[in-house]
This record gives C-alpha cells, sequence and structure tokens, in this order.
C-alpha cells in the first residue's frame, strides 16, 4: 500500500492542476460597425427630392454603449462622412452623437442629437469686398459646425448571439452654421439614411 502512494499522489495532482485550468469562453464582443448610404438634400424638414436626382453620402461609425440591456441602450456614436450635392457643393464631416435606442423584440426606435465638424467643398464662386469697391473670389474651402438631430427604424437579427446584425433607416436633419446670409445663420440640410450595423469579435 506504501509503495502506491506516491503513484496516487501523481495522480491526484495531476487531476487538481486539470481541473484548475482556465475554461475557455467565446470571445468577448468588439466595437460595433455602422455603415450607411443616404440621400442629401438641402432643405427644411421634407421627404421631396430624396429619390429624384439623388445626391448620395456615405457614413461609417462606431457606437459606445453607457446602459446596455436587452430592452434598450443608452448610446454615444462617433461618425466620419462625406457627400456629394451636384449643385451646391461637398462635405466631409465628423460629428458625434447622444441617443437612446428602445427594443422590442428585435423591432427598434431610436432617436439622437449630436454636434460635429462639416468641411465643405463649394462648387458655386462666391466673392467678397477686397476693398476700393472691389470683390475678390472666396475661398471654396469652408469649415462649419455641425449641430444634427435624428430618428430611426431598425430591426436586430441574432440578438442573443456574440454577433449580432442590424439594419434600420434613420432620417436626419442637420445644419451648417454660421451660413454666410445675414438674414438665415444657417443653412438646413436633411439626410435619409439606411444602413447596416455588425458588432464585430474581438
Amino acid at each position: 500500500m506504501l509503495k502506491r502512494c506516491p503513484f496516487l499522489l501523481l495522480w491526484a495532482g495531476i487531476s487538481t492542476v486539470t481541473v484548475a485550468q482556465p475554461r475557455e469562453f467565446p470571445p468577448r464582443p468588439g466595437a460595433p460597425l455602422t455603415v450607411s448610404v443616404f440621400s442629401h438634400a438641402v432643405s427644411l424638414p421634407t421627404f421631396r427630392g430624396f429619390l429624384k436626382n439623388a445626391n448620395v453620402g456615405i457614413r461609417v461609425g462606431t457606437e459606445v454603449y453607457y446602459h446596455n440591456r436587452p430592452g434598450s441602450q443608452l448610446i454615444q456614436t462617433l461618425n466620419v462622412g462625406v457627400y456629394h450635392h451636384r449643385a451646391l457643393q461637398t462635405g466631409l464631416f465628423l460629428n458625434s452623437e447622444f441617443g437612446y435606442r428602445k427594443f422590442i423584440g428585435g423591432l427598434y426606435a431610436e432617436t439622437f442629437i449630436g454636434l460635429g465638424a462639416l468641411g465643405l467643398s463649394q462648387h458655386l464662386r462666391s466673392y467678397q469686398p477686397g476693398g476700393a469697391g472691389e470683390f475678390r473670389p472666396a475661398s471654396r474651402f469652408m469649415l462649419r459646425a455641425m449641430p444634427s438631430l435624428s430618428a430611426g427604424l431598425g430591426y436586430r437579427f441574432r440578438a442573443h448571439s456574440t454577433a449580432p446584425v442590424s439594419v434600420f433607416t434613420r432620417y436626419e436633419l442637420f445644419a451648417e452654421t454660421p451660413f454666410n446670409n445675414q438674414r438665415l445663420p444657417l443653412l438646413p440640410h436633411a439626410a435619409l439614411h439606411v444602413g447596416t450595423r455588425l458588432l464585430l469579435n474581438r
């Protein structure tokens, strides 16, 4: 019996080490990637003009969650995008939004308020006073503040998996300010988005 003790102790040690090894867990999800294509218009709130002779843009972003439960999310976004309006301008923007998303099953509604920077390249030539009653061409490039407000609907597939996928549509209003018009301090813009959101694994 005493001769078997070293073998019993060795077997017990191996079993303990095996049990103590950490379990394999599925990879933790990383930051979501949101991509949307949108139709852009320079106008007050309206749905007219989005599909006829559409001015197209694209936006790419990500999200962080201050509150993330099965039924709701409190969200901060970071986005970069570009659009081309054939008659007026090309815009490049960087913005962040604060928003709330409410789920009913896979369906959800969301709303956001944001602020960003909008860089513009004007297609139309403008002029500014140059002294002695003369005018000189103004720069085509401008940097403006970009406040925004948006609301949308979407659907989330595979909600309980580690990599859910969402599709959505969103209506967004944003402003170009200050605007070079004494009677109009800002120029209203509108965008109709269609996009997807992927939760990527690390």
